[in-house]
């Protein structure tokens, strides 16, 4: 019997008017403008003091620079600040707001997005792909009140998650009490591949930065199969949605630890450098690794594009700038020209700076677009004065300018078939 005093009843009026608020408030942005194209983008633009604003739009081509990436009259405005994330033919936008909101997209024949649907969430702070059908997407834990990890499932087709798994990551024993950051997502062989470094989830201490850790579970199943360590070099990844694991065609993950104060570590004791895992293994290679810092007089490097034959376009951090004066998060400051592009060959462990590219300030999310050999990452650079696209190219390590960037920076970068 309808009992409008019932806890029951309450409960449901709530889910209600929850679903009708998350459905309605996102309709007149549907309506926006869109140039229309294959290519989309995530834009930010820089608004009245720390305020940005942050936009998904369309673009028929992306590669000279007598283009323009803006907002004026095409994109469709997001909820709140975004992570992006996509597979298949799914743009996903992951808005951290008042309310905490994912909108799928997809791209019409028209050439233009629109919407797919969208989930409310809590946490999703590490975003990959799974396979054509599903975005994973972990939710760290803040403010060290937790020390489990959510992982989530995302069906692309529907937009709605279709599997959770609560997991502290790893614990070493009873004693430990850091959480575990998840940097970075790769799936290889059914199984799930997850870097993290640990932390003080209330002051974002890095106490232990000597070891490199991986957690590997089943795909998608998502039962704990092991986590793997390695003490040549430091932790995995850092904050902020970064590629820190890549797989290459034969299956093999390569993966990226900065060992970086301005990433955000409060201290480091390992070099920069890369590890591998063999395809179909649970364990480091312990015959490979790349010492980085060594290899380049000082160089950390931060995040990667794969572009495949064994070379990274990467953005490394310059040696000698790893001082007190940049530490603390400096990397995230796009004003702070402490950055470069290099190309990394894997196999012949070697690095070449792109010198087409000015020195720059880091970004989150940085996502780079693999076209026609080349790899199309975003610039912001105070020293050039202005934001832009560049297309590397990777077998020359060398690089011209494509579109430009009017707002801040473009964190992400996809190519979409209708």
């Amino acid at each position: 019997m309808y009992n409008p005093n019932s806890k029951y009843t309450r409960t449901i009026l709530v889910l209600l008017a929850a679903t009708m608020l998350l459905g309605s408030c996102y309709k007149e942005k549907n309506k926006f403008q869109q140039e229309g194209g294959n290519y989309v983008l995530g834009l930010r633009t820089q608004g009245s003091g720390n305020n940005t604003t942050d936009y998904l739009l369309t673009a028929n081509s992306i590669n000279t620079g007598l283009q323009t990436i803006s907002s004026t009259g095409n994109g469709i405005e997001q909820l709140a600040w975004s992570y992006f994330g996509s597979t298949g033919n799914t743009v996903m936008s992951f808005s951290y707001g008042t309310s905490n909101v994912a909108v799928g997209y997809g791209l019409a024949e028209s050439g233009r997005l629109y919407e797919k649907g969208r989930i409310a969430f809590e946490r999703m702070d590490c975003i990959g792909k799974g396979d054509d059908s599903t975005i994973i997407a972990i939710g760290a834990p803040w403010g060290g009140g937790s020390y489990d990890c959510q992982i989530q499932l995302i069906d692309t087709r529907d937009i709605r998650i279709k599997k959770k798994k609560l997991t502290p990551l790893y614990m070493r024993d009873a004693l430990d009490v850091l959480n575990k950051w998840p940097t970075s997502i790769v799936v290889n062989d059914n199984k799930l591949y997850v870097s993290f470094y640990p932390l003080d989830g209330a002051s974002w201490a890095t106490d232990l930065t000597d070891t490199a850790y991986v957690a590997i579970f089943t795909y998608p199943g998502l039962d704990s199969l092991t986590t793997i360590k390695d003490i040549r070099t430091g932790p995995i990844g850092y904050y902020g949605n970064q590629i820190n694991m890549v797989k290459a065609e034969n299956g093999d993950i390569y993966t990226f630890s900065p060992s970086s104060l301005a990433a955000g570590y409060s201290q480091t004791t390992k070099h920069s450098g890369i590890l591998r895992i063999n395809s179909g293994t649970t364990q480091f290679d312990p015959s490979y690794f790349f010492d980085v810092e060594a290899a380049t007089g000082g160089a950390k490097l931060l995040s990667a594009t794969y572009a495949g034959s064994g070379l990274l376009v990467a953005r490394v951090q310059k040696a000698g700038t790893d001082t007190a004066a940049v530490g603390g998060w400096g990397l995230f400051d796009v004003t702070n020209p402490i950055c470069q592009i290099a190309v990394i060959d894997l196999n012949n462990k070697t690095v070449k700076i792109v010198n087409d590219i000015p020195d720059h300030g880091g970004q989150y999310g940085s996502q780079g677009l693999v076209e026609d050999g080349k790899v199309y990452v975003s610039i912001t650079s105070t020293i050039a004065g202005e934001s832009r696209i560049y297309a590397v190219d990777p077998a020359n390590a060398t690089a011209t300018k494509a579109a430009k960037i009017q707002g801040l920076e473009v964190p992400a970068i996809y190519k979409l078939t209708n």
